[in-house]
């Protein structure tokens, strides 16, 4: 299930690479869509380095999987590894699950200020249904 404002997309990732990443994510017992979207949004805002492994071509057996991530983190991502020089977002997401896999990356909570937490988010319209700006909010 997709957290809220989360669009569902399906990058072409191999089945042993998402099995692996699935096997290890339910040992943890976390969900294998959240994991994705949190290495997703970490790689995204540069906070997580692209781990030095290369998608396999005889990984093969290659389709869509369902994974969810806002537009702005796909977006971003997108941008990223572009200038990363890996070849296309399907790419990049079987690059970071593989690594999640083999745990090259580890998922984590992290603390952020209201501050930190309150630059990350857009701004609302002063006419949204909600009527709250950040800065209203942290008051």
């Amino acid at each position: 299930m997709p957290a809220v404002g989360e669009t569902e997309r399906a990058p072409n990732v191999a089945k042993s690479v998402w099995d692996a990443a699935g096997e290890r994510a339910r040992s943890e017992g976390l969900p294998l869509i959240w994991i994705m979207s949190r290495s997703l949004t970490e790689y995204a805002a540069g906070t997580l380095p692209l781990p030095r492994t290369v998608t396999r071509a005889e990984a093969g057996n290659r389709r869509g999987r369902s994974v969810f991530a806002m537009d702005a983190v796909w977006n971003a991502a997108d941008t990223r590894r572009r200038a990363d020089n890996v070849r296309s977002m399907s790419a990049l997401c079987e690059i970071l699950l593989d690594a999640y896999a083999r745990q090259e990356i580890h998922p984590y909570a992290r603390m952020v200020t209201t501050a930190q937490r309150d630059a990350l988010a857009p701004e609302r319209a002063s006419g949204s249904p909600e009527g709250a700006t950040p800065a209203s909010v942290a008051a």
